[in-house]
């Protein structure tokens, strides 16, 4: 059985993380595009998703 406070947890650090990561590429100017690659991301992709991180071709299911 698990645990859904556990759960919750683990889902706002996640989230947490993300965040971390979206204002770090904002300081160093790579916030619009692909972690991955280096492509330009699709400004209404980022308009949906401002944590998205990568282009279609290398994105991973969150």
């Amino acid at each position: 059985m698990s645990d859904p406070i556990a759960e919750a947890i683990e889902t706002v650090g996640a989230t947490l993380d993300a965040v971390e990561r979206a204002l770090t590429r904002l300081r160093e100017g790579t916030y619009r595009t692909c972690s991955t690659c280096g492509a330009p991301l699709d400004p209404e992709a980022l308009g949906t998703d401002p944590l998205l991180e990568h282009c279609p071709a290398h994105a991973e299911p969150r």
